[in-house]
């Protein structure tokens, strides 16, 4: 191995070991109780208390499956909405194609403060007030901009010729989408739905604004209340961010290749 490998893969394993760290803390520190953690609060230490996995579960495992169901559906219509408007700037030419592409992406300079209070007015309205739908709809389409972009570009990569012989055999549009492109678009569809699904999982200020009362909580408002024992203490709690993180951690982890392979695809034609 050349010298300058050696260096670049030890200056890789330590930011990697700075980067990881404060998550080592946590891991370590939610298996203590209160006094271990004022004691040793750095590394694992004995006896390790287990049982602080199970009060913190008991209190936010509703709430994870709100995370779940809202995350799934705002995903779901990030990717809908997302693949047939980049399909129809990729595939057909009509007047003002391009000033609507450019309306679409100018949406991602506007920060989510600025229309948060309209967000939850409209919400409100509809009646969607502490619900499922309420919190993944606004932030779904927020993140739609993001995935017309990255699935334009990656749609307008794909041979013309698949769609010259699809179309010589018949096919129509609905056809041509369904069977031919988004098959070949998995490496696209796959980072846009980690992108848009972590940033739902996390959006902590939307929750917080349109979700009251335990109903419909998610994981995220959840775990800032998350109450020990005097024993237990912030262990507890530690756990519980542990917990919160583990479908997150499945997710990116299982879909790792084909997200790094689409932001490459989506970043740069052809």
């Amino acid at each position: 191995m050349k010298k300058g490998n050696i260096g670049i893969n030890v200056a890789a394993l330590l930011i990697f070991a700075v980067a990881m760290y404060p998550f080592f803390v946590m891991l370590a520190g939610s298996f203590k109780y209160q006094m271990q953690l004022f004691r040793n609060p750095w590394f694992f230490s004995a006896p390790f208390h287990f049982d602080n996995y199970a009060v913190a579960f008991g209190q936010i495992s509703k709430p994870i499956a709100n995370s779940v169901i809202v995350t799934g559906i705002g995903v779901l219509v990030t990717l809908l909405a997302s693949s047939t408007a980049a399909y129809s700037f990729a595939r057909h030419a009509y007047p003002f194609k391009n000033f609507f592409y450019g309306v679409i992406v100018m949406l991602l300079m506007i920060p989510g403060f600025v229309i948060l209070v309209p967000q939850f007015i409209n919400i409100k309205n509809m009646g969607m007030y502490n619900t499922i739908i309420g919190q993944a709809l606004p932030p779904a389409a927020s993140y739609t901009a993001m995935g017309v972009m990255l699935m334009r570009t990656f749609f307008e990569g794909i041979s013309k010729s698949l769609y010259e012989a699809a179309e010589m055999e018949g096919a129509k549009d609905f056809r041509i989408f369904a069977g031919i492109v988004l098959p070949l678009s998995k490496p696209i569809l796959a980072t846009v739905a980690i992108m848009s699904g972590l940033q739902i999982w996390n959006n902590f200020v939307w929750s917080l604004v349109v979700t009251t009362g335990d109903k419909v909580k998610p994981v995220i408002i959840a775990i800032t209340t998350i109450m020990g024992s005097i024993n237990g203490g912030d262990g507890v709690k530690l756990a519980g961010y542990i917990i919160a993180a583990v479908p997150l951690l499945i997710l990116f982890f299982a879909a790792t290749k084909p997200f790094v392979s689409g932001l490459t695809q989506g970043a740069v034609k052809g």
